[in-house]
């Protein structure tokens, strides 16, 4: 499974605001949808769009 990076805007898990963690589409979906993450770039956001469940 391709890997989406994203930036961190709320602390989750081990990442801190900032962070530009690499994480599976599904896990980069939800955590947007909860708010923690936004895409990193466009080509993240299509991905992310694409794959939210």
């Amino acid at each position: 499974m391709s890997k989406i990076k994203v930036e961190v805007v709320k602390p989750f898990e081990r990442y801190k605001i900032g962070d530009k963690p690499e994480l599976t589409a599904v896990k980069a979906a939800t955590l947007e949808k909860m708010g923690l993450v936004k895409p990193a770039n466009q080509a993240a956001e299509k991905q992310i769009a694409k794959a939210a469940p």
